[in-house]
């Protein structure tokens, strides 16, 4: 038991959901949470349903979507490590509109929802901080609903630069694909085939070297005016 709660604050202690929070505020919300396990494919949310609280992930990854019939998806997010999702639900006391799906072996920890919204009456810090994350997330969510309109050559450039972090050479910057192609395909709302072959055109062009999941991006500066052109320039749709 005494292990459980040391892993649970050790988690919320680095979520920035709770930066600034006093060490007191944050034990008390350890106090109210537990640790949650899924395996591969396991649905943590689902649609329509009840969200017991807000999921902070200690490790492993997640999507999030919205099932669509026959057997199909729009995959909405892909969130690590850090990440917290619930949020939304939680404050509004509303059954979740998508389903969070675990990609691998994930372990999450669940802060009951009656402790985050007496959370939010009584410490002024915590409920900045939720407001800023949910703001953060609005603007995120226009920028994709621009990014979608954009050719697929602009959508990848764009996703790679968001998550492209400096390599261990001075200069250059690397992309670790922190899941499948096919689910990179399926946030993007292209096909694999297409996804496959604008990487090939990208390191062809001299933009990107591919070896497995990890993309050394050799041309930044290119790959930042692919994502930035506008729609109908040159870049390969």
């Amino acid at each position: 038991m005494k292990a459980a709660m040391h892993l649970v604050k050790g988690v919320l202690d680095k979520l920035p959901l709770l930066e600034g929070v006093s060490a007191d505020a944050v034990r008390e919300l350890a106090t109210q949470s537990a640790v949650v396990r899924s395996a591969r494919g396991e649905v943590i949310v689902r649609r329509g349903e009840r969200v017991p609280g807000v999921y902070a992930i200690a490790f492993g990854s997640v999507k999030t979507r919205l099932p669509r019939p026959p057997g199909s998806e729009v995959v909405l997010g892909l969130l690590g490590a850090g990440t917290t999702f619930g949020k939304t639900a939680v404050m509004l006391g509303a059954p979740s509109q998508l389903d969070v799906v675990a990609l691998g072996d994930t372990m999450l920890v669940a802060i009951r929802a009656s402790c985050v919204l007496a959370m939010i009456e009584r410490n002024l810090r915590f409920a900045r901080n939720l407001a800023l994350a949910l703001a953060e997330r609005n603007q995120a969510l226009l920028a994709e609903l621009e990014t979608g309109k954009l050719p697929s050559a602009q959508r990848l450039a764009a996703y790679l630069e968001s998550i492209a972090e400096p390599a261990a050479e001075p200069g250059r910057f690397a992309a670790r694909l922190a899941v499948s192609k096919t689910l990179v395909a399926a946030r993007l709302g292209i096909k694999k085939e297409t996804l496959s072959r604008l990487l090939r055109e990208f390191a062809s062009d001299g933009l990107i070297e591919v070896s497995g999941r990890t993309i050394a991006i050799r041309d930044v500066d290119a790959l930042k005016r692919i994502a930035a052109s506008a729609p109908g320039a040159s870049a390969p749709a």
